[in-house]
C-alpha cells in the first residue's frame, strides 16, 4: 500500500471548518511516523502550527505548513520543556497529542525486569514529563481556553494479548495516568482522554519484522496477510488506517469535544472484548 494513501494534506478533512483549528498550536509527539505522523499532516491540513517531537524528525521536514520540529527523547524533562516553550511562541499551547511509543514481545514468564522497564519507560513513563510541564503552566498562566491531551494507548490496554511483552500493562497504567490528569487539570482548563486503536499496520514502526513474523507464525498466516487477518477479527471487517485514529484524535482535540474529559475512544474495527466498561 502506498503510504501517501492514508495522509490527508488539503482541506477534504474539514470541508465546513466544524473542528476550527485553524490558528491553533498543538505539540505531537511521535510525530515522525505512523499515528503521530498522520496527525501532524490532519493539523497542518486545518491550518493549525504544530511541534512535532520524535527522535527521528526527518518525514515531518519536508511537509507544508507552519511545523517545527524537535529532535529527541520526550521522556527527558529538557526535551518537554523546549518543545512546550517552542509552542508556546505563538502564545498559548491548545492541545498536546502523546503518540511517542514502542513494541515489545515476549511472555511475562521470560520478560527480565530491564526489558520491562524499557517497556514501562517508552510507552508510558515517557508522557510523563510534558503532561506535568502542560498542567505547571496552566497553573502559572491562565488562559480561560480549554488545553486538550490526547494519550494514543492501545486496544491492550483494556484486552491485552500474551507476547507483547510489558506493552499491555504500560497502556493499561497510561489510562489511568490519563484520568489523573482530567482529574487535576480540569480546573486549569486542561480536558485529558485516550484512544485505544487496534492493530495498525500502515505507515506503522510499531509492526518491525521481527514481530510481524512472530504474530504470523503464531496465527498460521504469511505476513504479507497478517493485516487483513486483523482485520477480519474485528466486527466492521476493517483495516484500521493512521487516518482513522487521527480523525478521532483531531475531534478531541477540538471544541467539538468541549464537554468531554476522561474518556476512552477505541478506534479497533469494533472488538467486543476492548469495549471500554
Amino acid at each position: 500500500m502506498d503510504e501517501r494513501n492514508w495522509r490527508v494534506s488539503d482541506s477534504r478533512l474539514d470541508p465546513r471548518g466544524q473542528l476550527a483549528l485553524g490558528g491553533k498550536t498543538f505539540i505531537v509527539t511521535g510525530g515522525g511516523s505512523g499515528i503521530g505522523l498522520c496527525t501532524v499532516e490532519h493539523l497542518l491540513a486545518a491550518g493549525s502550527s504544530v511541534v512535532a517531537v520524535d527522535i527521528n524528525t526527518d518525514s515531518v521536514k519536508s511537509l507544508d505548513g507552519d511545523v517545527a520540529v524537535v529532535c529527541g527523547d520526550v521522556s527527558l524533562p529538557d526535551l518537554a520543556d523546549e518543545a512546550l516553550e517552542l509552542a508556546l511562541v505563538g502564545g498559548r499551547l491548545d492541545g498536546v497529542v502523546f503518540a511517542a511509543g514502542t513494541s515489545s514481545t515476549g511472555s511475562m514468564t521470560d520478560l527480565s525486569l530491564e526489558a520491562f522497564g524499557q517497556d514501562l519507560a517508552r510507552n508510558l513513563s515517557v508522557h510523563l514529563p510534558l503532561s506535568q510541564a502542560v498542567l505547571r503552566h496552566r497553573t502559572a498562566h491562565q488562559t480561560g481556553t480549554q488545553c486538550s491531551l490526547v494519550y494514543v494507548a492501545s486496544k491492550h490496554a483494556v484486552a491485552p494479548n500474551s507476547g507483547f511483552g510489558g506493552y499491555p500493562i504500560a497502556k493499561g497504567a497510561l489510562l489511568q495516568m490519563a484520568r489523573l490528569f482530567a482529574l487535576e487539570g480540569a480546573r486549569l482548563g486542561v480536558r485529558a482522554n485516550t484512544i485505544n486503536p487496534g492493530a495498525v499496520f500502515d505507515g506503522s514502526k510499531f509492526w518491525e519484522e521481527a514481530l510481524s513474523a512472530e504474530k504470523a507464525q503464531s496465527h498460521g498466516v504469511s505476513v504479507d496477510e497478517l493485516p487483513d487477518f486483523y482485520a477480519k477479527r474485528t466486527l466492521l471487517g476493517v483495516r484500521v488506517s493512521p487516518t482513522d485514529v487521527a480523525n478521532a484524535i483531531m475531534f478531541l482535540l477540538s471544541p467539538l469535544s468541549r464537554a468531554t474529559t476522561g474518556a476512552i475512544i477505541g478506534v479497533d474495527g469494533g472488538l467486543p472484548v476492548s469495549f471500554a466498561r
